[in-house]
């Protein structure tokens, strides 16, 4: 029946007055969710330099501490889910995918794989929002993650982004970025807030040589809380 709880043994488990009493360790191990959650230092993982060549998957480290089988790692050359496939807690690891690129002393990161993230630990860690858009176009979204539309102004280089879920606040982070899609990109852009709300940010491009607003091909903007 739904929303019962049957007990089959008192030597596991006990009720009284509505409370639940585990009498089995192993039992009350398994359904204590404290140990299954990431603690901070595992959701900010282990960063450490190590060495790899192209086409193989020992990844030599500085340090082994920290360091994990089954852990995620992240680097250049190494392809997402890469995975310790053994030598976790060693400087020799080696991992469960071949390396497109040759590492040495570059930044190398570990993750855990196994633990739930608590929202309290990692939401102002997240990407509220992104988006890639064509500014030139009408709406010219390409890409996006919690972004509804883009609202384009009157004029060139005025845009309103429009969140798909409201922000908790209007205390967030804004990042832009802007140019063209062509080899001859103009370095001199910048994309800055005109004003802000927990529904939508609007934005503004601006050609910095010569300080006009101007529509440019491709348009970058993430938010983070």
């Amino acid at each position: 029946m739904a929303g019962e709880i049957q007990l089959n043994s008192t030597s596991f488990a006990s009720e009284s007055g509505g409370t639940i009493t585990i009498n089995n360790a192993t039992l009350a191990s398994a359904v204590d969710l404290s140990n299954h959650y990431a603690s901070t230092s595992e959701v900010q993982g282990t960063h450490i330099t190590g060495s790899i060549t192209s086409g193989t998957t020992s990844l030599t480290v500085a340090s082994g501490s920290g360091i994990s089988n089954g852990d995620y790692v992240v680097g250049e050359g190494i392809a997402p889910g890469t995975t310790v496939s053994s030598g976790g807690g060693t400087t020799n690891l080696t991992l469960s995918a071949n390396a497109d690129a040759t590492l040495s002393s570059d930044p190398v990161s570990f993750y855990t794989a196994n633990k739930a993230l608590s929202p309290g630990i990692v939401a102002g860690q997240l990407c509220r929002a992104w988006v890639n858009f064509d500014g030139t176009g009408t709406d010219g979204i390409r890409a996006s993650y919690n972004v509804s539309s883009i609202s384009e102004h009157t004029g060139s280089g005025d845009y309103t982004i429009n969140f798909t879920t409201a922000m908790p606040d209007a205390n967030y982070c804004f990042v832009g970025s802007g140019g063209k899609l062509t080899t001859n990109s103009t370095s001199d852009i910048s994309v800055s807030r005109v004003n802000e709300s927990v529904f939508n940010i609007r934005v503004e491009t601006v050609r910095g040589s010569s300080n006009v607003k101007t529509d440019f091909e491709c348009i970058n903007i993430s938010i983070f809380r």
